[in-house]
């Protein structure tokens, strides 16, 4: 559906731009259909976050944030409102600040609130000390050019606490802020791995940022130049934000991104001497009267800055160099203790659980046994003739022989047994949710039948078989060292009638 809703977008957005670029808005129709292009595209953009926020009503914060968002979007509806009445009355906006730029204010005001809100739930996650004076570096330089080239001419012509004053000033001020939340958005959460959903969030910010930037320098200076072209932009703002909430997806915030983890570290540490350059040009070509001393410093302070970025970034490579090094060491230990693990708990010959694995797991089958009413049955196998093989072919021969009946009671023995090596060339077969005694003979029997197939070593067959001996629980004991005694008796019987059978427990044998 997500890319459903994207085309949709797109292709909305390619209308809109189609309709002001070729049709213009000069007219009152022009006027009308811009109005309702952005109407509607907001309409979409409400649904979308709408839906998003009940697949998330079972987490608050994530609904609360959504909630906002719906806010902000239906601001700009309103206010797009608000002018088609003016267009539709054939009225015109002489003022130049009224009330529908107080709706269209309140939408950057509750998008800052979303910001703030976001971060601070979110503010386990960034360590905001870590780049606090970057991104202060960075507002300070933003600021400034803005102060400069913006705040400063409006306010040589105007009074300074007037409402008209206050809600220009809400363009630089609050887009200020908002650049804020974005950086701490992109180098403090980026490499955590929240995904696309903060990606778009971003694009869809930077439509903002433009658009009122474009839009305050075209009143300030007086372009002839429509503001409504700009609309496209601030359209494309609220529906990228609804985009972002639609294919938020809460467990995405658990998946790093490691790929662009080291870039994103770079350009956070580069960025503030790159504003701190654009301010410093800036400011020499205002102010400095152009000599040799000038020029040395021109060259001199882009050097200088360039000179800290390189040892900036080779102290990050050196920090990746340790930190891969440390984790390369942390998987090293932490694979040799799962090797230590699983040595203490598995035969080393074959990797069958051995005694002090099959022990917990033969006492955890019996108290599910217990608790559910069920039964279990136990096997011991004893490979017949073993000693002569050994004696003959030698013990590497031997093993191998422990090794092939091991991988074949794993290929045909079914899903509900366990098998474990005691030691030699004795193992023991769990049977787990035995209902009947006919499953565990039957279950017997077919151990036996699979020694009847010869092993092999090379050319050479082995006459190897099995003697067996089977006992349930509870029907035959009540506890786990009792039922292995009365199997293990039942194996010696099988022994005793002439190997290669299976022999279930008998209370004759036992009296034996």
């Amino acid at each position: 559906m997500y890319q459903n809703w994207l085309g949709i977008v797109v292709f909305w957005l390619l209308l809109h731009i189609g309709w002001v670029t070729y049709v213009g808005t000069d007219t009152v129709i022009g006027q009308v259909v811009n109005s309702l292009f952005t109407i509607g595209g907001v309409s979409v953009s409400l649904y979308l976050i709408w839906q998003a926020r009940r697949r998330q009503m079972r987490r608050p914060f994530t609904s609360r944030l959504f909630l906002l968002l719906l806010f902000a979007n239906t601001m700009l509806g309103l206010g797009e409102c608000g002018q088609l009445l003016y267009f539709l009355q054939g009225r015109t906006r002489t003022e130049p600040f009224d009330w529908i730029d107080l709706i269209f204010s309140l939408q950057i005001l509750i998008y800052i609130i979303a910001f703030g809100y976001f971060l601070r739930n979110r503010r386990q996650e960034v360590n905001l000390r870590v780049f606090l004076f970057d991104e202060f570096i960075i507002l300070v330089v933003a600021g400034s050019l803005s102060w400069h080239y913006l705040v400063t001419p409006y306010l040589e012509g105007n009074a300074l606490l007037t409402i008209e004053t206050l809600l220009w000033l809400r363009y630089p001020i609050g887009d200020l802020l908002l650049l804020g939340g974005m950086i701490v958005l992109f180098f403090g959460l980026m490499k955590r791995g929240n995904g696309s959903s903060l990606l778009l969030i971003l694009l869809a910010f930077h439509f903002q940022l433009l658009a009122d930037l474009l839009y305050v320098v075209l009143e300030r200076f007086d372009y002839p130049f429509p503001s409504s072209w700009l609309d496209p932009l601030w359209l494309a703002t609220v529906l990228i934000v609804g985009l972002a909430a639609y294919r938020f997806d809460a467990e995405e915030s658990l998946v790093p991104l490691d790929v662009t983890r080291r870039w994103i570290d770079v350009l956070r540490l580069i960025t503030p001497y790159l504003f701190l350059l654009i301010l410093f040009v800036t400011m020499a070509r205002q102010t400095i009267s152009w000599n040799g001393l000038t020029i040395g410093l021109m060259i001199a302070i882009p050097l200088l800055i360039s000179r800290q970025i390189r040892i900036v970034v080779d102290n990050q490579r050196l920090r990746e160099n340790l930190e891969a090094k440390v984790e390369e060491r942390t998987e090293a230990l932490a694979t040799a203790m799962e090797e230590m693990r699983h040595m203490a708990y598995h035969d080393a010959l074959t990797g069958l659980p051995n005694r002090y694995l099959f022990a917990r797991l033969f006492q955890d089958a019996l108290y599910r046994a217990e608790a559910s009413e069920g039964q279990v049955g136990l096997f011991f196998i004893d490979i017949d003739h073993f000693k002569e093989i050994n004696d003959t072919y030698g013990h590497r021969v031997g093993d191998q022989l422990i090794v092939d009946v091991t991988t074949r009671l794993q290929k045909k023995l079914p899903p509900n047994t366990v098998i474990s090596r005691q030691g030699g060339d004795e193992f023991v077969v769990l049977l787990f949710d035995v209902e009947q005694e006919a499953e565990v003979v039957q279950c017997g029997e077919h151990l036996v039948s699979l020694f009847q197939k010869p092993f092999r070593h090379g050319i050479i067959p082995l006459p190897v078989t099995a003697s067996i001996g089977g006992a349930i629980y509870p029907a035959h004991a009540a506890s786990r060292s009792d039922l292995i005694e009365q199997a293990d008796l039942a194996m010696y019987e099988a022994k005793r009638r002439g190997k290669n059978q299976f022999c279930l427990h008998d209370p004759a044998i036992t009296n034996t």
